[in-house]
């Protein structure tokens, strides 16, 4: 009877064991999965957060050198100002389109980058209209310092708030 009752017991812990130790690491492994697809989202994140930080500097970048060589009384070769200015403004635009599609947002984030590309699209416009007027024009170049000023504003409001965020992210992959 004592074997029959121990080989009763053994079959019982084996069985148990059996079912519950697959089980336990299937739920593991779906926890690794879990935070590793976590993380891949932060980083993914943090990589879209400083692509959003380089791109508008860039973009800001082609239009303070079209801004200086008009205010140096040089003449602008407009297809190589659209090429350089469409370049930059798709990178920004892409970078912002990029930013809204994960899954956190930050209202203060997305109304200081929709700021700033505005502010962007309009300098770009009107430095253009100045390129197309070339030297034909009496009226001089327009001044865009204060526009410049209040880009330059916008843009270290952003890059406060992206730093934040950044750091904040940084802080949970650790």
């Amino acid at each position: 009877m004592v074997p029959l009752v121990t080989g009763l017991g053994g079959a019982v812990i084996g069985a148990v064991v059996a079912v519950y130790v697959p089980a336990r690491q299937r739920r593991d492994q779906a926890r690794q999965e879990e935070r590793s697809l976590q993380e891949s989202l932060l980083r993914e994140e943090i990589r879209t957060l400083t692509h959003l930080r380089t791109t508008g500097w860039a973009w800001l970048q082609v239009l303070l050198r079209a801004h200086q060589s008009l205010q140096g009384g040089l003449d602008l070769d407009l297809t190589r100002f659209d090429d350089e200015n469409t370049k930059a403004s798709f990178k920004s635009a892409f970078a912002g389109y990029t930013r809204m599609s994960l899954p956190t947002t930050d209202p203060e984030l997305e109304r200081l980058s929709a700021e700033i590309f505005d502010e962007l699209q309009d300098l770009s416009r009107r430095l253009r209209e100045r390129i197309v007027a070339g030297s034909r024009t009496e009226q001089g170049v327009p001044d865009s310092s204060g526009q410049i000023d209040r880009i330059r504003e916008l843009r270290a409001a952003l890059n406060v708030k992206l730093l934040e965020r950044i750091e904040q992210i940084s802080r949970q992959l650790l």
